[in-house]
């Protein structure tokens, strides 16, 4: 099963990628406009949103699309499910022949690893994961390369991502569907969580 989901993932990603305008990857708007088209395949967009963010598209793109596309529940849970995928992905990459070719790249783009010998989850990684600093999929492999356990590496990571990337997707989603009063709560929630992490990286 995994190796199917190896092959047909990439596949769906192509597809994505082929059936694209020929200037819309680099052009925001055009890019935005081909993911919310109702003809493009809902697993197209899901599968786009597996692989893409794994090689560089920051997943806010897609925070703010699945909302857009799914709705409310549909689009959390999509996140809620796909978050996962993404950092079982890194931990195996991390944790395969191509570990000491990522810390190299990773340490000559100036990136130091202090956290790499801790062995438990702990209020450093906590703030590390909810600080603003690097993107979210090289946290996620910043992260997968130290000595946690998977179970804790995949538990830390994801009950903190849903808490900075759900509320996106609810307000997007919220949107959609013109419930205000949900959107108005999402957002209030969003804002706040912006100020606490500003208020502590200035404390830092």
């Amino acid at each position: 099963m995994m190796v199917a989901g190896m092959v047909i993932l990439p596949g769906i990603a192509v597809y994505y990628l082929l059936s694209m305008p020929p200037n819309a990857f680099s052009d925001i708007t055009h890019s935005f406009s081909h993911l919310l088209k109702t003809d493009l395949p809902p697993l197209a967009f899901v599968g786009a949103m597996i692989v893409l963010p794994l090689v560089g598209l920051p997943i806010s793109f897609f925070l703010v699309l699945v909302g857009l596309r799914f709705g409310i529940l549909e689009g959390m849970l999509i996140t809620f499910f796909i978050l996962p995928v993404h950092m079982t992905v890194c931990y195996l990459v991390t944790h395969s022949f191509l570990r000491q070719a990522l810390i190299n790249f990773l340490s000559n783009k100036g990136h130091h690893f202090s956290l790499f010998h801790v062995q438990l989850p702990g209020l450093t990684m906590f703030g590390f994961l909810l600080l603003p600093g690097p993107p979210y999929i090289l946290k996620t492999y910043l992260l997968a390369l130290t000595n946690l356990s998977f179970v804790s590496f995949l538990s830390l990571n994801w009950v903190t991502e849903c808490l900075m990337t759900l509320p996106i997707v609810a307000m997007t989603g919220a949107a959609k569907e013109k419930n205000w009063i949900f959107f108005g709560a999402a957002l209030i929630f969003f804002c706040t969580s912006l100020i606490v992490r500003w208020i502590k990286k200035r404390r830092r």
